[in-house]
């Protein structure tokens, strides 16, 4: 589908204190968003042909072409999926009050925030994510777009969208596509998991959506049934697709995050209490608790997995999942800085399956 001429740039009016593109577009979470030009990024998405530009003081977008069925209102999709109504600084301030370490990590990496992305892309994508990098990730995504979606010609280019579940479902050897295209033994996985959706769901995308409406245990339970879904990639999928703001991915890196970080501190006589301070005696000892119980452990096991994801919980509240990346971004950035990295990181998981455990803890903050 040819795109026309480019309309004029259009202007989201978000400061770069709330939203910086190259750093939330890079960080591990979205996989198709190519650089355009300079301070531009480009994505086929909603049947659109999505070009960004982060200028000085805002964000701008425009669409370089579009298929018949494409979304009428872009601005309110992007609106959307970066998540502008969550104030990033309303966030940092709160955390802060727990770990002032992030009044630092909010000016050495402001505006990198959590986007709200299609649930299919996301599910799909990070099956592909265990045991690999945002390089070869990006590569396999762009594989599976180019094969199964549909192209949008631009003046930058050709973009693909990201293909239904039901455009998937017609290969009637999918295993063996994939596999020609470089996913290897993942290809089984995203068999089985399309098949599976498809066959038991009249809509599997209306069926993935609906998860949004659903406690995070429920969501989660759900995702572990598909074929390469393990308790990480569940995770990822509730916080970046499900509105799960408090589900926090615990991979080998944020571990280690919480262990160094957190552990010691909240143990410690003198920094504990003040760490704490903003909950209630039964939170405080229930955080302690888990403190304990990670300090105990060497690694990761299915209970330490979330031990960690209820530590986070009890430190920063519903937005837990938000600060876990902010955390990972930095304490990544203050490494690089110490040890150059030969190759793209790559988030290795801490996979075990959890038990279920009692989600209901709710410490909500202000981000209005």
């Amino acid at each position: 589908m040819t795109g026309s001429a480019a309309p004029p740039w259009v202007d989201l009016d978000v400061p770069p204190a709330e939203l910086r593109l190259d750093p939330t577009l890079t960080c591990g979470q979205a996989f198709r968003w190519k650089a355009t030009g300079e301070h531009e990024w480009t994505c086929a998405l909603w049947g659109h042909a999505i070009d960004l530009k982060q200028t000085p003081s805002s964000v701008q977008y425009r669409s370089l072409g579009r298929l018949p069925e494409a979304r009428a209102d872009v601005e309110q999709a992007l609106r959307d999926y970066f998540q502008l109504h969550i104030s990033f600084n309303a966030l940092c301030d709160a955390w802060a009050q727990t770990d002032p370490d992030f009044s630092r990590l909010r000016n050495s990496h402001t505006g990198v925030r959590t986007l709200r992305q299609p649930v299919v892309e996301t599910l799909l994508v990070f099956i592909a994510s265990s045991n690999n990098n945002i390089k070869r990730i990006s590569m396999l995504v762009d594989r599976l777009c180019q094969h199964y979606g549909q192209p949008i010609d631009t003046e930058k280019g050709r973009f693909y969208t990201f293909p239904a579940l039901s455009r998937i479902h017609e290969d009637p050897d999918i295993e063996s596509t994939l596999v020609g295209l470089g996913f290897g033994y993942r290809a089984k996985y995203y068999a089985k998991s399309v098949r599976l959706l498809c066959t038991e769901h009249t809509d599997p995308e209306a069926f993935l959506l609906g998860l949004r409406q659903e406690p995070l245990d429920v969501a989660r339970a759900e995702l572990l049934k598909l074929s390469g879904v393990g308790p990480k990639v569940a995770d990822c999928v509730c916080l970046m697709a499900l509105d799960k703001t408090d589900a926090v991915p615990v991979d080998t890196h944020i571990w280690q995050v919480a262990q160094r970080r957190y552990v010691g501190r909240v143990l410690d006589p003198k920094q504990g209490p003040e760490m704490l301070k903003l909950l209630s005696s039964e939170h405080r000892d229930q955080a302690v608790a888990l403190a304990r119980q990670l300090k105990a452990s060497k690694a990761p096991t299915a209970k330490t997995y979330e031990a960690a994801q209820q530590l986070f919980i009890h430190l920063f509240g519903d937005f837990a999942g938000w600060a876990q990346g902010l955390l990972f971004s930095g304490d990544l950035g203050s490494e690089s800085k110490k040890t150059p990295s030969k190759a793209p990181t790559k988030r290795k998981p801490a996979d075990p399956q959890p038990t279920a455990s009692d989600r209901k803890l709710r410490l909500r903050n202000s981000t209005k």
